[in-house]
């Protein structure tokens, strides 16, 4: 019978839940959230280049654009569409310094709500507490806070697309099929690799179905159906590689299976969670293998392997699927190689296996009763925890490096043409704020940055338009990673040829850190020195015109 008018019906159980979960991750998220924005020079790793890129897109075709002489966009159908479309959103409402943050929030509490929403879906909102705890920790992973912004958005798409297929297993109709197909072609504009594991497990679910019966013909068939956009879109992405070269799989770590220091290598490089080096502690600078008590992941381990001995001990095969895929997912990235060639991408190992620990929600019992329930709870709010003290420690550390190299902003000028090197690159943290943070001089100048990474490779929009002329992204980054007096000497040689073949096409040097030899290497080119930072920022430039006949600054 139709309610009243005028009445609003009361809600369900199911929809207290989902509310109650809903407030759940926002707690468990927001003092990471305050970091962010307590902090002004919040960056993550590639965040900076990524909003200087959609500055490009969004300008480069102005017949007066200062990015025209040297940048081309690619129109092509390329995976990171997603990232710099949201990007240029961003951008074009913030200042970039917001911009950057609010690109950080918004993949944090994307992917940490997709991942509770799965479970939600799944389960029917049980455990609200501990799946926002662990939704938490899954958002909190090492690839946001690289700044992995098209990867974070297709690992959100991944238990939203398998969410809609879990919805509608069992009436499996076109219309879910169209949007299931729509996701994935979406999901193809944001990474491949969170595509080729949406669809594995998409194809598992489908094959395994619900207590592993499997699932009706209707619904395999239309699952398939769902899934041939990714023919066509396959064959162009198979072309756009070959832009890089051949596929090589590469193992950096695992160089030896029967070596115990090999496997040690290879678990700490695979973890997809740790922020810093582990031995480290939050807010501390001295190192011991004692901070490793400190270690979230460690924590994260040990309460998920808790809650995996008592979801094993059920044998409740209701969600089997689930457990295969999260099982092939997290053995695969332990397994698998570091990349599939280095101008392919890196990091390949930690994504497969955060997309394993998205998986891992559904299938496991969190609110199991017994002890050792209990202690995986428990861990799990230590792992939480001692994650978020990390943000605001790497908050603090970013907004101090960043915030000094963003203070030669008016000595690095506008309209220049910008090249820099970093000589104190060390960091604790795995990822590094000041590694592409000289893009945001690039934001709103018109400043050529040479380092913008994203132009040397191929699954990026934003090229060179004459790269055989251009300085080189990849000659600064190797200068700049060339730390310590024992390569002191290579690096000035490095530099010296990089100025003798690149100076003409530079108008300002800046230069993180100190050291006389590459400062004696930069006299000879350029005649104009400011020293900010108390020494820790040099802004080295020329006296020629910019475009208009002006002095430069």
């Amino acid at each position: 019978m139709p309610d009243p008018v005028g009445t609003t019906p009361e809600p369900t159980l199911r929809d207290r839940r989902g509310r109650r979960l809903a407030l759940a991750v926002a707690i468990a998220l927001a003092p990471v959230v305050v970091a962010i924005w307590t902090w002004p020079w919040f960056v993550t790793q590639d965040g900076p280049a990524h909003l200087y890129n959609a500055q490009i897109l969004a300008e480069v075709h102005a017949p007066d654009s200062p990015y025209r002489p040297y940048y081309a966009v690619r129109w092509q159908p390329l995976p990171n569409w997603a990232g710099h479309l949201l990007y240029l959103v961003l951008g074009s409402a913030l200042p970039p310094g917001s911009a950057e943050r609010a690109a950080a929030t918004l993949t944090l509490v994307a992917l940490a709500s997709a991942t509770a929403w799965l479970r939600f879906r799944v389960t029917g909102g049980k455990a609200i507490a501990t799946t926002a705890i662990v939704s938490a920790m899954v958002g909190l992973n090492v690839t946001w806070l690289f700044g992995f912004t098209g990867f974070l958005l297709g690992a959100s798409l991944f238990p939203i697309t398998l969410a809609v297929w879990w919805d509608g297993r069992d009436r499996m109709t076109w219309r879910r099929s169209i949007a299931l197909a729509a996701l994935v072609v979406l999901g193809y504009f944001c990474h491949p690799v969170s595509l080729g594991m949406t669809t594995f497990g998409l194809l598992v679910l489908a094959t395994v179905g619900k207590s592993g019966r499997g699932v009706t013909r209707a619904t395999l068939l239309k699952t398939v159906v769902a899934l041939l956009p990714l023919v066509p879109l396959g064959l162009i992405y198979r072309g756009l590689t070959r832009a890089g070269g051949p596929l090589r799989p590469e193992w950096a770590h695992l160089t030896d299976l029967a070596s115990l220091r090999s496997w040690a290598a290879q678990l700490g490089w695979v973890d997809p969670i740790s922020l810093a080096a582990k031995v480290y502690r939050p807010f501390g600078t001295q190192a011991s293998y004692w901070n490793g008590l400190t270690a979230p992941v460690a924590w994260l381990a040990i309460g998920l392997g808790a809650l995996a001995v008592v979801t094993l001990r059920s044998r409740d095969r209701e969600r089997r699927g689930w457990g295969l895929i999260a099982g092939f997912l997290l053995l695969a990235g332990l397994l698998g190689p570091d990349t599939l060639g280095a101008s392919h991408g890196h990091y390949l190992q930690q994504r497969v296996v955060l997309l394993g620990l998205v998986a891992l929600g559904p299938w496991l019992k969190l609110d199991a009763p017994g002890r050792l329930a209990w202690i995986g709870r428990a861990c799990l709010v230590i792992a939480l925890s001692l994650q978020s003290l990390f943000v605001w420690d790497y908050a603090r550390e970013s907004h101090r490096s960043v915030g000094r190299l963003m203070a030669s902003a008016e000595d690095v000028g506008r309209g220049n043409r910008v090249a820099t090197i970093l000589l104190d690159d060390h960091c604790r943290f795995r990822s590094n704020p000041l590694f592409h943070a000289e893009c945001l001089l690039g934001v709103g100048t018109g400043n050529v940055i040479w380092g913008d990474y994203e132009t040397t490779h191929y699954y990026f929009p934003v090229q060179l338009r004459d790269p055989d002329d251009s300085p080189p992204a990849t000659a600064l980054e190797m200068i700049s990673r060339l730390q310590g007096p024992d390569n002191a000497p290579y690096r000035a040689r490095l530099w010296a040829e990089f100025l003798q073949r690149y100076q003409p096409s530079v108008d300002v040097v800046l230069i993180g850190g100190s050291d006389p030899e590459v400062e004696r290497i930069t006299a000879t080119w350029f005649d104009r020195r400011v020293i900010l930072g108390e020494g820790r920022v040099q802004v080295w430039s020329t006296r020629r015109r910019d475009r208009t006949g002006k002095p430069r600054r």
